[in-house]
This record gives structure tokens, C-alpha cells and sequence, in this order.
């Protein structure tokens, strides 16, 4: 009775999976438009290529370790799920915050990658190495700087007095390093924002998120390889929902549950206004801080001048936490 009692979250968790693909559909529509206007053409949508990708017959290279190409690309999709189930409105159970500890959650997301990459590896070609590799920079670029936001967002909680672990989801519900009262900590925050979204890995054609839409390793055919784009997509997806939740307005959709014990309709609104919020920052938000982003890399001549401006932006936006936290703490001390 307890699987059978599951399965409605298990059901909105395939449902945000679905809005995670609309999102990505949205964004290639929007950038298939705007190359247009530019002489060029899109050869190859990416979801078009991921559901054609699950009819045909798998292939691999010769050089592959079958068992690992075949079955990874499906315990990386998987190991986000845990994530998923961490995240307030991943189902109708009346319990806004389903309190994820955030460090678990990097965990899980490390994990994933991991196998994520090593499924790439295990095909043995010298692309696919190459493939695996830029997956590995883009990893320490996403992961760094979400762990140093949620860091340093805890001590200025701990500052604060919060009861609680700081590091729990429930504690970030209250957004207090979003109040106007605390300048260095909102700008701070507003920083670690654009790091992490300009940072989730995307084509360099800039059409998405969707892993291997260029028609990258060719010889990699199947449900494996169509395994791999949902997971890249889902996994966007997630990075945008987490941070979401650092300035969601809870406060008044908590005060919806007022009064009633199980209020499904409260609920229901719940979802559909959160995700609908995630699917909105994704397609232009996210889309937005890649364009910045490569315009200040393009404006600063030095070498590697992106991973530059992350350290940068990513020392800065700590400090700026920090420095606020540290200034809160000394007031109180001083009461």
C-alpha cells in the first residue's frame, strides 16, 4: 500500500520531466527563430533527435564497454530523481517544504554526472573522450558555484539565528538573504544567480541544454544515447528549480494551505504556479545570463577569460554574503 500510495508523486515527477522537455522545446523554437532572421537554420531540433534516437536499434562503437554505454545513461536519469523528491511542490502530499538537505543534493547531482561521464568514456573513441572531458570542465563550473552560494547563504543564516540546519531546503523557504534590509547579501545572491544559470551547460550553438545535439558521436545510437539528452535536459531543469526556490514568494502560497488540513486545491495551485515560474526563468532567464555572459567574455582579451570571470563573480558574490553575515552577527553581539 505504501508503493501504491507513491505513485502520484512519482506521476508529477514524470510531469515535470515533461515541462522540463516544453522548456527546451520552447528555447529551441525562440533560437530557431531568431537564426532565421540571421541567414541561418537549425539542422537538427533536439528533441526531434532524442525521440528518434529511442526507435532505432542501439549502436556503439567497437572500442566501447558495452555493459557500461547500455546502462549508465539510465542510472544517471535516475540518480536525479532523488533530487527531484527534494524539491517542494514535486507532489500534492501537503507538505510545502519537503526539506532536502542541500549538500545531499550536490551529492546526488556529483553522482549523477559522474555516471553521466562515464558512460561517455566507455565509448573508447577519441571524440567521445574529448566530449567527456568538456563534460567534466562544465561540471567544476556549475558545481562550484552552487556550493559556494549555498555556503555562504547558510552562515548568513547561522548569523541570523535561524533554528534549523541552514543547509536544509526548509530554512532557504524564508529568503531572508533576499530581504531589501540586506543589501550585500540580496546582490550577492542576485550574483550567484547569474553565475550558476550562465554556467549550465548548453550547446555552443547556443540552442539548448540537450547533451549531444550537434550531432556529436555519430556511432552512438539507441535508447542509450536518447537516455543521456533527457538526462542533460532534466538536469538544467533542476539546477533552475533549485535556485528558484532562493526567491520564490512562499510566504503567500504557504498562506493558501490556511485553514484547511489537506487542501489539494491549494496545492494543485501550488505546482502549476512553481513550475510554471521554473519553465519561464528557463527559457529566458537562463537564456539571458548565457548571452551576458558571452558578451563579457568576448569584451575581456585574456585567456580563459570565462572561467576568470566565474572566480571573480563567484569570490565577489561570497564576500558580498559573508560580509553581511559577519556585519548581522556583530550587531547582535553587541545587543
Amino acid at each position: 500500500m505504501g508503493l501504491v500510495g507513491s505513485i502520484p508523486s512519482w506521476v508529477l515527477m514524470i510531469v515535470t520531466l515533461i515541462v522540463a522537455l516544453l522548456a527546451e522545446a520552447t528555447h529551441t523554437y525562440f533560437s530557431s527563430k531568431n537564426l532565421s532572421k540571421r541567414g541561418m537554420a537549425i539542422s537538427l531540433l533536439p528533441l526531434r533527435d532524442i525521440f528518434r534516437s529511442m526507435t532505432i536499434p542501439i549502436s556503439l562503437p567497437e572500442t566501447s564497454v558495452v555493459w557500461i554505454s547500455v546502462y549508465l545513461p539510465a542510472f544517471a536519469l535516475a540518480a536525479l530523481f532523488p533530487i527531484s523528491a527534494s524539491i517542494p511542490f514535486f507532489s500534492f502530499v501537503p507538505i510545502m517544504d519537503n526539506g532536502g538537505d542541500l549538500i545531499q543534493i550536490l551529492q546526488f547531482a556529483v553522482f549523477s554526472e559522474a555516471l553521466a561521464i562515464l558512460s561517455i568514456f566507455s565509448l573508447g573513441t577519441p571524440t567521445a573522450e574529448i566530449t567527456a572531458n568538456r563534460m567534466i570542465k562544465e561540471l567544476v563550473k556549475l558545481m562550484v558555484p552552487m556550493m559556494a552560494a549555498f555556503v555562504s547563504i547558510a552562515f548568513y543564516y547561522s548569523a541570523n539565528g535561524v533554528g534549523g540546519d541552514p543547509f536544509s531546503l526548509n530554512v532557504f523557504t524564508m529568503a531572508l538573504h533576499m530581504n531589501f534590509a540586506a543589501p550585500f547579501s540580496l546582490l550577492g545572491t542576485l550574483l550567484f544567480i547569474f553565475v550558476i544559470f550562465s554556467q549550465i551547460p548548453h550547446s555552443n550553438a547556443g540552442f539548448g541544454c540537450s547533451l549531444l545535439e550537434n550531432c556529436e558521436l555519430p556511432d552512438f545510437n539507441g535508447a542509450p544515447r536518447s537516455m543521456l539528452q533527457l538526462w542533460s535536459i532534466f538536469r538544467a531543469f533542476l539546477v533552475v528549480a533549485l535556485v528558484t526556490h532562493m526567491f520564490y514568494p512562499w510566504v503567500y502560497f504557504k498562506g493558501l494551505n490556511a485553514g484547511f488540513s489537506i487542501s489539494w486545491w491549494a496545492q494543485s495551485v501550488n505546482f502549476a504556479a512553481f513550475w510554471s515560474t521554473v519553465l519561464v526563468i528557463r527559457v529566458f532567464g537562463v537564456t539571458l545570463c548565457w548571452k551576458v555572459m558571452d558578451t563579457l567574455e568576448k569584451s575581456i582579451k585574456i585567456k580563459n577569460s570565462r572561467v576568470w570571470l566565474c572566480i571573480i563573480l563567484t569570490t565577489i558574490a561570497t564576500l558580498l554574503v559573508v560580509y553581511e553575515g559577519i556585519k548581522i552577527s556583530m550587531e547582535v553581539a553587541a545587543f
